[in-house]
């Protein structure tokens, strides 16, 4: 990365603007006394930020994690926990108490209760360690200024559950899902075909909503040239009407609370990046290993970063507030990291439901003809009322209405809960979960903490019971690894080789033959009590034959690629299935510029893997530039006249030939703008070569919309049917695309997508939907949505585009704890202007349909970077972080980070002590109590 010159007035903008309590003092050394401590204990800060605790003892460790953590992010850990479990309205007020009637309604926390009992003995220990360091903080000093804006004094005590519940949340927004959306369109698009004369079901599932990537990049078999064989495929089902009311009635209710519609996220907008390449790829022959998160990017940031060291812990890494432990990072013989992997372990139900006297509830559910039991679980609702003057005014909400008195639980769904019912109809929807178990995460980061090797690390493993993730490992010995973990039910159906009627990922019948097998058999570290796909039938790869492995939320073992997830089998005859669908985008990217390196022979550095984490390429630029390039040379010599008249635009024209210039990366081209090929944070002027970049990247990305919207948006419109999400638009787009020559444009349903009145040449109506959506674009970019950012500019050279990609970063408070506070360096447009863009390998996503200037920006993205490489022996990594580790205002840790992460510098993971004592900000020196004889 070249030298830059600073842009003094954007690290002013940066810079902290309200007062508030600075955490720590630079090189400042000082004692505190806890007669909670059994030993001496030591807190050091780094000059970034980063906190170092030293104990004796793991009680003592873990306790002075929870004092960390409360001191530096006490309202985040309050925020978070309240949303899990339902009470957040106690703290910010009535407007929370939608989120919690549904929360409550999911049951995290009566699953974090029921996971309590089932820790480790030392994991019980740890959790109560915790507990106690968070409440004698508190118990020593003021709550944070949040609290003071919302009118409350108190702080409820901190409890071990309390943890679990944050641990609960944490994988629900990883791998909960619900069934109701894609059910719900795959009805209305049968009922419009049948009434349109079209194949309403090959519309859903071949044409807009295919399984298929956007990309092959699988991770085993790119890892080890092996693939599963595919079987015939097979049709879909749908439940009746009424059930397909309530899924949309309640679907409506999960779109309006935040916390439920990010865990239901089919579209992929965040996610995760993680490769490994073996020491034979490497320049110092040892391997390389990266891995970046993403998560929304909030203001704290989600990740919190911290060192232990004692009582058996030497690991640095990242972890949660409110979680003791390091969840992602090394210690001094391994690193891991990790992404999402979106196994279905959700499955919603179509129950019928039965006034029944007999059951506590009044209500039972028919299972094989019998009643089953319906249980109830009281609920009391309580809010802050906020009322100026008077502090800690919570009062209870009556029951009535939408504030249910309690929640109906069937114990067939593994203790899941009625979502929605309609008692008139008799048909409720119930969800079952394997979060809802009492399960061991908490232990599994445990022992990735203390493991020394690869056999340490999978033994891990075998009690991550839900969240499921693809896991990266490195180590000092040379290896690389890649496993995926959590529990996969194991459904009635699908092992006796067969769809019952709707397949997983749609509603299914609940009155009997699509259920979660009953375990016969128990895995080391099971949690569920139902049969599970076995360990070993897991994807995974130990030093695999290409010399590496990638994983971005793509699909690890195949089963999707031919556009039908349940046409693979297992040995036992059974369907082999994980899930419906995975990103296929970023994995793509990184993938293909592993595979060019190693055909190069080029041997790669810790360097040359950060610039592939900071990768602003657009994958589906590759595919859909040429295009566009073909398109305006075939125009030009056309005797359509549409077409012909489009190749005489000048402005067109001129697109397109920015278009074929360009690279497909998406530089901001202003000098207010972040860039990975800035430095340290510190800004420069743009060449002449990233203006061009900048502005193809706007044009594309605005032509992109248009073009989704001429020919997937334009089809569906006349009967009123929901749009596939972007990444199903691009899927299905390119797929009409590079069938072109058979099908001229139309789908398995019958439907032709690229239909022009008048134009009778397949190829002709092609390239004018491709050129008049570039038309298209260029007058809206120089229309009224966009004048905010171009002013209503015609010139092209205006249409720079970090003008229209900016980053915010929330607060659930908003100002002044949002950054930046207020506005942003350009005027109008709030927000920080960085490169990157849809499916961008440095996640930078925003809607593929956005066509004015607001709709560009992103709140979610890499919430840690991460390289990590052995060395002499040794571990050694950089890491990095959207923010600092404190969120009180005023604190030189609240945003120090964040310049060198839009910038995607990192910082050293100062595990060795000599590192660390060269970067020694302060020390605090924790002491027991005085003995009384001393």
């Amino acid at each position: 990365m070249r030298a830059r010159w600073s842009a003094v007035f954007v690290l002013l903008l940066l810079a902290p603007l309200a007062p508030g309590r600075p955490a720590y003092g630079g090189g400042a050394s000082h004692a505190v006394r806890l007669p909670e401590l059994s030993a001496p204990a030591s807190l050091t800060r780094d000059v970034d930020g980063i906190a170092h605790i030293a104990a004796a003892n793991e009680h003592d460790l873990i306790f002075l994690q929870g004092w960390l953590h409360a001191g530096d992010r006490l309202f985040q850990m309050d925020i978070t926990r309240r949303q899990a479990s339902g009470t957040l309205a106690e703290l910010l007020g009535q407007a929370a108490l939608p989120g919690d009637v549904e929360a409550r309604t999911i049951g995290l926390r009566r699953a974090a209760e029921r996971s309590l009992p089932a820790q480790s003995p030392a994991g019980r220990k740890s959790l109560s360690a915790y507990a106690d360091g968070v409440n004698a903080w508190v118990s020593r000093n003021r709550l944070p200024a949040q609290y003071a804006a919302l009118g409350i004094t108190r702080f409820a005590p901190w409890t071990p559950v309390d943890s679990l519940v944050i641990g609960k949340a944490i994988a629900f927004s990883l791998s909960f899902d619900l069934d109701t959306e894609l059910t719900v369109i795959a009805q209305a698009y049968r009922e419009a075909g049948a009434a349109g004369g079209f194949d309403g079901a090959a519309l859903f599932s071949q044409d807009l909503f295919r399984t298929q990537p956007f990309s092959a990049a699988s991770t085993v078999p790119d890892a080890t040239a092996s693939a599963f064989a595919a079987g015939p495929a097979r049709g879909e089902a749908v439940p009746a009407s009424s059930a397909i009311g309530l899924a949309r009635d309640y679907q409506a209710r999960v779109a309006a609370v935040p916390f439920l519609s990010r865990a239901a996220d089919r579209d992929f907008a965040l996610g995760s990046n993680e490769w490994a390449i073996s020491g034979r790829h490497t320049a110092t022959g040892k391997p390389i290993l990266a891995n970046d998160p993403h998560l929304s990017l909030d203001a704290p940031s989600t990740f919190y970063p911290v060192a232990l060291r004692g009582g058996g812990f030497d690991v640095q890494g990242e972890g949660f507030a409110g979680v003791p432990y390091v969840i992602l990072g090394q210690n001094r013989r391994i690193a891991w990291g990790a992404t999402t992997n979106p196994m279905d372990v959700t499955d919603t139900y179509v129950e019928q439901l039965r006034p029944d006297p007999t059951s506590p509830s009044g209500l039972s559910t028919v299972y094989r003809g019998g009643l089953e039991h319906v249980l109830a679980i009281p609920q009391t609702y309580r809010v802050n009322l906020r009322t100026p003057g008077q502090p800690d005014a919570i009062a209870t909400v009556p029951p009535g209405g939408a504030i249910p008195a309690a929640t109906l639980i069937v114990p067939r769904r593994n203790n899941g809960p009625i979502v929605a019912a309609d008692s008139a109809a008799g048909v409720a929807l119930s969800v079952q979960y394997t979060g809802f178990s009492a399960t061991r995460e908490l232990d599994t980061f445990r022992q990735l903490d203390l493991s020394r090797d690869l056999r340490d690390f999978r033994a891990a493993l075998n009690v991550f019971d839900v969240g499921s993730q693809n896991w990266a490992y490195v180590d000092v010995d040379g290896h690389i690894a890649y496993f995926t973990s959590a529990e996969l039910p194991l459904r009635e159906d699908l092992e006796a080789g067969a769809v019952r009627g709707a397949p997983p990922y749609l509603l299914r019948d609940g009155t009997g033959g699509n259920e979660w097998l009953p375990a016969t058999r128990r895995y080391p570290g099971q949690a569920l009590p139902y049969e599970i796909l076995p360990p070993g039938e897991m994807p995974q790869v130990v030093d695999p034959p290409a010399g590496f492995f990638v994983n971005a939320n793509n699909d690890p073992a195949g089963t999707t690629l031919d556009n039908d997830p349940l046409n693979q089998r297992r040995a036992t005859g059974g369907i082999y299935y994980l899930n419906v669908g995975y990103d296929g985008f970023r994995a793509g990217r990184i993938t293909e510029r592993l595979r060019a390196d190693i055909a190069r022979h080029r041997k790669l550095t810790v360097a040359d893997v950060k610039a592939q984490q900071a990768d602003v390429t657009l994958l589906d630029a590759e595919f859909f530039t040429p295009y566009l390039v073909s398109a305006l040379a075939r125009a030009r010599s056309s005797h359509t006249p549409a077409l012909a008249a489009l190749a005489a635009d000048p402005r067109v024209t001129e697109a397109v030939g920015r278009l074929a210039r360009w690279d497909r990366t998406t530089p901001t081209g202003i000098p207010q703008g972040y860039d990975a090929s800035d430095v340290d944070g510190r800004l420069a002027r743009p060449g002449a070569r990233e203006i061009a970049n900048s502005v193809a990247a706007t044009i594309y990305a605005v032509w992109r919309g248009q073009f989704v919207g001429n020919v997937v948006d334009a089809r569906l419109a006349p009967y009123g049917l929901p749009q596939p999400g972007g990444s199903e638009a691009l899927k299905a787009l390119r797929h009409l695309l590079e069938t072109y020559d058979q099908r001229h444009g139309v789908g398995v349903s019958g439907v032709d997508f690229f239909a022009v009145p008048g134009i009778s040449d397949p190829a002709d109506r092609r390239d004018l939907l491709v050129l008049r959506s570039l038309a298209g674009a260029l007058d809206l970019l120089a229309g009224p949505p966009f004048a905010a950012a171009f002013g209503g500019s015609t010139d092209q050279d205006d249409y720079r585009w970090g003008r229209l990609h900016r980053v915010t970063f929330d607060a659930v408070l908003g100002p002044p704890w949002t950054i930046p506070a207020t506005g942003g360096p350009l005027p109008g447009l709030p927000g920080l202007p960085t490169d990157g863009g849809f499916g961008t390998v440095d996640v930078a996503n925003h809607g593929v349909r956005a066509d004015a200037a607001g709709e560009f920006t992103f709140g979610g993205g890499p919430v840690r970077r991460f390289v990590a490489q052995p060395a002499r022996g040794v571990m050694r990594a950089e890491s990095s972080l959207p923010g600092g580790t404190s969120e009180w205002l005023g604190s030189p840790y609240y945003q120090n980070l964040l310049p060198r992460w839009l910038t995607n510098e990192t910082y050293p993971v100062r595990l060795d002590r000599a590192d660390l004592a060269r970067a020694t900000a302060s020390v605090t020196h924790y002491l027991p109590e005085r003995r009384a004889n001393a």
